[in-house]
Formats: structure tokens, sequence, C-alpha cells
């Protein structure tokens, strides 16, 4: 019966943002994933596995996963930070991609392992994809070329 009654968590990258400057690193990068977990379950849920990969360009910055309980709550939004590290040779090749393209795609993908009443652990994933445009994070940082 409660597995007929389970529905799964979805599960969205909101950000990613870097615990110090990344341009003045010389070792592995760190920086949290925001996850947004939306549990529609009137009951709370488990996150016990997070396994994820971020690639910028050609580069492969991070791939890895970490075992850790992390409560959702019911009935509504949790966001989860996963402190996860980022290679430094490979954040500066992406870095130069970056700045010597005119857009390069990033990808963050992953899954969430949650642990469920009865059903057992359900894997949800999270993916995010776009571009990166130099041109514009250096507008968004105010400083503008003619």
């Amino acid at each position: 019966m409660l597995r007929e009654v389970f529905k799964n968590p979805k599960v969205r990258l909101v950000s990613v943002v870097f615990s110090g400057n990344p341009l003045q690193s010389r070792g592995p990068l760190e920086a949290i994933l925001h996850l947004s977990v939306n549990n529609p379950n009137s009951y709370a849920l488990t996150v016990s596995h997070v396994a994820y990969t971020a690639t910028i360009g050609k580069q492969r910055l991070a791939s890895g996963e970490r075992n850790e309980e992390i409560r959702i709550e019911p009935s509504g939004e949790t966001v989860v930070r996963i402190p996860v590290l980022l290679a430094a040779d490979a954040f500066s090749a992406a870095l130069r991609e970056v700045l010597e393209a005119r857009a390069v795609p990033y990808e963050f993908n992953g899954s969430l392992g949650v642990a469920a009443p009865v059903v057992g652990v359900v894997r949800v994933p999270f993916s995010r994809n776009g571009t990166i445009d130099p041109m514009d994070l250096l507008r968004k940082k105010g400083i503008g070329f003619n």
C-alpha cells in the first residue's frame, strides 16, 4: 500500500558557490552545490547518497560520491548543500577554454539516493546544463567592452 502512495521527490540544482576565490587557489577548489529537493510526500525522507559530475567545456572538474544522511522535510522543499572538490588543474584549463571561446558548455549531473519507507533507496537524478559566455560574465561584474 505504501509503495503505491510514495511519490518521487524532484531535485533541482539551484547554484554552485565557491568557498573562497577560485582564481587564487593552488590546490583542489571547494565548491558547494545547492540542491533543492521537493518532497511531495506527507512524511520525511532521508538522502543517504549523492553522486555527481561537473564538466566545463572539455574539462571534467569533479566527480565523486558522498555518503551522509540528510533529512528531507515532508510536504515541501529542502535545500541540501553538498560540498564538492574541483581539480585545480582542470579548473584552470576550463577557465582558459572559457576565455578563448565565445561560449563554452557546462554540465552538472548527479543523483540522490533517497531512502523511503518500504520502497527502499530510490535514485533521483538531477542535471543542469547551459553555456558560459565570458563577455556576459564580465558585464555582470560591471566590466564592459565596446
